[in-house]
């Protein structure tokens, strides 16, 4: 009895035991299982990324996203690239040059956000009915500064008192420039084919600035002054005709000397500007063609053709003194 009772104990322990190798061979058997389920599952996976197309890759847009990883731009299509850097352009970016031509305040404003006022296109903004009165922009320059340094470089030979003819005047901004600088009413008159630009001026310098929406063609010979400038007017063009650029400088040049009574001062693009600066509009002249003609046609003995290229790679200065012949 006592032996049977030993027997079945240990066949009990033995049972046991066997249930406990059953439990672990299953455990391990299901362990095995979920790998080989996971395994499959990746593979799967995978096998569908490799049969879908690489714009499913990537996001189908980037509106709104500041920052991709180099895994996703390696990932991206040439069009898909293409994309996003124009999302980039329509953000809010500046290039070195737009930030160096700010002024002090147009960066804070840019700073704070409000860089839409600090550096608007070149098109009339409906949000601000001012924008054709006071905009640098609309009058060909980036900012203010840069026009007044313009004005500053354009005028140096031009003393206190002497009258000026302001051959594509626009707003007539140089009339306040002249007032700012020499602390008296100038004797000013503009004249511009542009009418909006002419009734701005008008508007914003009452009531007595002299502006004229006029053809500088179509100056009567009694038109004259002390000196005629054109800053900048003669940098695109306008006139719509097939003449060569330094055809229409050579005659704006005579037509100006015809109504000038000391001297005339320009400010023209050079062909040394840079070609990624380059714009197709841009009306461009080689400086040494251009002193050559004005110091052929109006030079002396006297040293009263000077030019001036001093100040930028894009542009340069020429003033031609009046002698009496």
């Amino acid at each position: 009895m006592k032996q049977k009772l030993i027997e079945l104990i240990v066949e009990k322990i033995e049972d046991e035991n066997m249930l406990d190798k059953i439990k672990k061979m299953m455990s391990k058997k299901e362990e095995t299982q979920e790998a080989e389920d996971l395994k499959v599952l990746d593979e799967q996976v995978n096998a569908q990324k490799e049969s879908e197309p690489a714009t499913d890759a990537v996001p189908e847009t980037y509106e709104g996203d500041e920052y991709i990883s180099d895994e996703e731009w390696e990932a991206m299509t040439p069009e898909q690239r293409a994309e996003y850097e124009d999302d980039e352009d329509d953000e809010d970016y500046l290039s070195d040059e737009e930030w160096d031509a700010m002024s002090p305040e147009e960066r804070q404003a840019w700073e704070e956000g409000a860089n839409e006022d600090a550096v608007p296109e070149n098109v009339e903004d409906d949000n601000d009915p001012d924008y054709i009165l006071s905009s640098p922009e609309v009058v060909g320059f980036d900012s203010f500064d840069q026009q007044m340094e313009m004005y500053d470089s354009a005028c140096e030979e031009i003393e206190v008192e002497e009258s000026v003819l302001d051959f594509g005047c626009g707003r007539g901004d140089l009339y306040d420039f002249l007032y700012r600088r020499d602390g008296m009413e100038p004797k000013y008159k503009g004249v511009d084919i542009n009418e909006p630009l002419i009734k701005a001026g008008l508007k914003k310098y009452e009531p007595n600035i002299q502006l004229e929406c006029k053809d500088w063609n179509a100056l009567e010979p009694n038109e004259t002054a002390d000196w005629c400038v054109n800053i900048g007017s003669l940098c695109t063009r306008y006139d719509g005709s097939s003449k060569k650029d330094i055809e229409v400088v050579k005659e704006t040049i005579d037509k100006m000397m015809l109504h000038c009574t000391v001297g005339c001062s320009l400010v023209l693009f050079s062909s040394y500007m840079p070609e990624e600066v380059r714009e197709e509009e841009f009306l461009i002249t080689d400086p040494k063609e251009i002193f050559d003609y004005a110091i052929t046609k109006y030079g002396g003995d006297n040293g009263n053709v000077a030019l001036d290229h001093s100040q930028s790679d894009s542009a340069y200065k020429l003033v031609i003194l009046k002698t009496q012949y």
